[in-house]
């Protein structure tokens, strides 16, 4: 396989998504600097965990973050009820109820 091919299967890879930019730009120069064996293992990384793969402790310590912020969004607006400050309420209890909901199926014993 040409450097050629080998630079278009590398960008095909980033286009796809299974390269993050950086990981495209180490293995383009370990291509271009003729170190073919590293550029080849670059692009073969697995990809980063999704984002919704989070350990249960940070899964906990954001539902129990989200709710204190809905705890003082909610003292704020006893102090005063404006709009925004209900608004603000609402939106936080929205999310500290998502968190908590995402922490109920966490499987423990998997960590």
């Amino acid at each position: 396989m040409s450097i050629a091919q080998k630079l278009e299967k590398l960008v095909s890879m980033r286009d796809r998504g299974d390269l993050t930019h950086a990981e495209f730009e180490i293995a383009k120069e370990r291509l271009l600097s003729g170190d073919v064996r590293d550029a080849s293992k670059a692009a073969e990384k697995e990809p980063p965990p999704h984002p919704k793969e989070r350990k249960p402790k940070q899964t906990l310590l954001i539902a129990i973050l989200s709710t204190i912020a809905a705890a003082f969004a909610a003292g704020s607006a006893i102090l005063d009820p404006s709009p925004l400050s209900l608004l603000a309420f609402a939106l936080f209890a929205v999310a500290s109820t998502l968190n908590w909901i995402q922490v109920s199926k966490l499987d423990v014993r998997s960590s």
